[in-house]
């Protein structure tokens, strides 16, 4: 009797414990509607947290951030834990591709969702989601070159891909994004024009015209353009709209050009881990995001491009940025996605040997 009463009260005290311990996450998954929070993983510089803050007050959902630097970083996460503790994610265009691969996305409830005949129909239906059935787009952003003007005077302005990577037509110094997708994918466009995979052949070429291409790079940067243009380090950098615009304030000699060929744009997007049994909560952030004081309150934090057409007139737009949010799916579609081309192992190996060159 005594080593079953033993036994007992040990099994008591082994279940106290797992109540203290585990009972937050199972009330999680078992009771969703008593855990009213809901934890987002996304960039660091893309959620307005004033909005957040709102709409925690709002709606008493309360908001878990998580950030992460990269999109591998994203996916690998995601692949790790199966979506596991997450219940709104923001992945770039290529990715979602590769988590519905995974089938780590679930379908989007689109009834649910009271904004969608206001996204601006030349961000939907591509490839990587072709009726975006599990992603919504959030922002966008297209690649260009930051020239600095005085220094290009009594020469032609760079309007070509040429002005990063041919040789003849080089003689200053350039500031390049420190991401190898996007890095290889630029060289591999150039050379090869758009491709969905890279032969062995062209991977040595690719890697050939980096590694000369080293020679004229000032430095591998996402966010320090205006200095190496400020401090005459490089007048010529690769970087995207909403940077340019911010520099642009303080820099008003700088001009962003879009390459002749065509170039590449980013689509931020929401996904909903199929994980997740916050549905609920989901949506009404979702709906919360997009609306109009959200949109205009992003867009003039961040300078992102906006998902919506429906607000050009409240908010802070230049002519150019207005002629891009007014194109048709048709014009939009000359610019091209990046993609992995080739495993990402191999570009991450490739780009330490360039940056190490």
């Amino acid at each position: 009797m005594r080593l079953f009463t033993r036994i007992g009260i040990i099994f008591v005290w082994i279940l106290l414990i797992a109540i203290v311990f585990y009972f937050p996450s199972w009330k999680s998954q078992i009771l969703p509607q008593y855990d009213k929070s809901l934890n987002i993983f996304a960039w660091g510089d893309i959620l307005d947290l004033e909005v957040l803050k709102q709409f925690e007050k709002d709606t008493g959902i309360k908001v878990n951030l998580s950030f992460y630097a990269s999109n591998e970083e994203l996916s690998v996460k995601m692949k790790a834990t199966g979506g596991e503790g997450y219940d709104l994610i923001m992945p770039s265009d290529y990715i979602v591709a590769q988590l519905l691969k995974e089938h780590l996305l679930q379908p989007l409830d689109k009834s649910q969702l009271d904004f969608w005949d206001k996204l601006n129909p030349a961000l939907l239906n591509y490839a990587f989601d072709p009726e975006n059935q599990y992603s919504v787009p959030f922002e966008w952003e297209l690649f260009g070159f930051v020239v600095d003007i005085p220094f290009f005077e009594g020469r032609p302005l760079p309007d070509s891909w040429k002005a990063i990577f041919d040789k003849d037509t080089i003689d200053y110094q350039i500031a390049m994004t420190n991401d190898p997708v996007e890095v290889f994918q630029f060289a591999s466009n150039y050379l090869f024009g758009p491709l969905q995979s890279v032969t062995e052949k062209q991977f040595q070429g690719i890697r050939k015209l980096l590694l000369q291409q080293r020679k004229w790079i000032v430095a591998y940067s996402d966010f320090r353009a205006d200095y190496y243009i400020a401090t005459g380090n490089a007048p010529l950098a690769i970087s995207t709209t909403s940077y340019v615009k911010r520099i642009q304030k303080n820099f008003p000699k700088i001009r962003f050009i879009i390459p002749e060929e065509g170039s590449f744009v980013t689509i931020e997007n929401f996904c909903i881990p199929k994980a997740t049994n916050k549905q609920k909560y989901v949506y009404t952030l979702l709906n919360y995001l997009f609306r109009k004081e959200s949109l205009i309150s992003h867009q003039t934090r961040f300078l992102n491009l906006p998902p919506s057409s429906a607000y050009l007139d409240e908010m802070d737009l230049n002519s150019e940025e207005r002629q891009l949010l007014t194109m048709t799916h048709q014009e939009f579609a000359r610019f091209q996605f990046f993609k992995n081309l080739v495993p990402q192992q191999r570009v991450r190996d490739l780009w330490v040997e360039v940056k190490s060159f």
